[in-house]
């Protein structure tokens, strides 16, 4: 759903938080309560190992988002009326699209269960009616019936510059391995496949979709109930309204991922029950994993 409240990560963390120390601690409490079952030489338990293991997991963002700035050439190559909206918009605005790469390495053979992702424009400018804002974003709740019934959809910017949705033609080709253009390609391949206008096939995770208003100097997404892989390719996509006068825009941006608590197992949910508040209050959250990045004048080369 949209929220009208501001979305926060379900787990805060200071800076300096350190997850590795904070899981191999919380591991040594778990071979203290298991020791007795049978610990070997080290003192290490299958179950304090787990916790250790899971101190491998990683995420990060691209070095550098794709950008690409959205013209009327878009419509017009692609022998579409550019839309009015746009027309009047662009009068005091230009826009970006922007595509944020992730990746994600959890331990191996397992996964995350819940994503969380901000993305700031321009934070802490002196002029906040310069600052970019959200225009159009991608996952979307909108689209979250739809994609219960499929995770791949046929996205087009329609006659109100907006977003719009449809199971169509490039699905049917995508499942029939004829290889349509995706959404997450880079800025060069958007400008040369014209896909801004669309029409282009998305996909995402059946996970349930949360975020903040488009209109907003920042996005929050929350991407929940699914299961995030190494190899899945999740597509964060921004068209970005950015005022002509503003300058430069620098971009934050935060992502933290977990894997539910109940995951683990009856029988180490209860030694976990049993740690120091600190370790018990953080593995129950679900050992959140957060990185961050910021890039600079993102729009210089656009």
């Amino acid at each position: 759903m949209v929220d009208n409240e501001n979305l926060g990560f379900s787990f805060e963390m200071a800076d300096d938080f350190d997850r590795p120390d904070i899981l191999a601690k919380a591991a040594a409490e778990v071979d203290a309560l298991q020791g007795f079952l049978g610990a070997g030489d080290s003192g290490e338990t299958p179950e304090g190992e787990k916790f250790r293991g899971f101190a491998e997991d990683s995420a990060k963002f691209a070095v550098l988002p794709d950008v690409y700035r959205i013209t009327d050439k878009d419509f017009l190559t692609r022998d579409l009326e550019v839309p009015v909206p746009f027309k009047q918009l662009t009068e005091k605005y230009d826009f970006y699209w922007l595509y944020f790469p992730i990746s994600l390495f959890p331990r191996r053979d397992w996964f995350f269960n819940l994503l969380e992702v901000r993305v700031e424009f321009n934070p802490g400018d002196e002029n906040p009616h310069m600052r970019p804002r959200a225009y159009q974003i991608l996952p979307n709740n909108k689209f979250q019936t739809l994609l219960e019934a499929r995770d791949s959809l046929e996205i087009h910017i329609d006659e109100n510059f907006q977003f719009s949705a449809d199971t169509g033609d490039l699905v049917a080709q995508m499942l029939a391995n004829q290889g349509p253009m995706q959404a997450g390609v880079d800025a060069e391949a958007v400008a040369e496949a014209g896909i801004v206008a669309g029409p282009f096939v998305y996909t995402v995770k059946r996970a349930k979709i949360r975020h903040t208003p488009t209109g907003m100097e920042e996005v929050f997404w929350r991407l929940d109930g699914a299961e995030f892989f190494q190899e899945d390719d999740l597509k964060l996509i921004v068209i970005a309204q950015v005022p002509k006068s503003a300058g430069n825009m620098t971009i934050e941006a935060q992502m933290q991922a977990y894997r539910r608590f109940d995951y683990l197992g009856s029988d180490i949910q209860s030694v976990v029950r049993q740690l120091p508040k600190l370790y018990k209050n953080y593995i129950t959250a679900g050992m959140p994993l957060r990185v961050t990045a910021k890039w600079d004048d993102v729009t210089r080369n656009a």
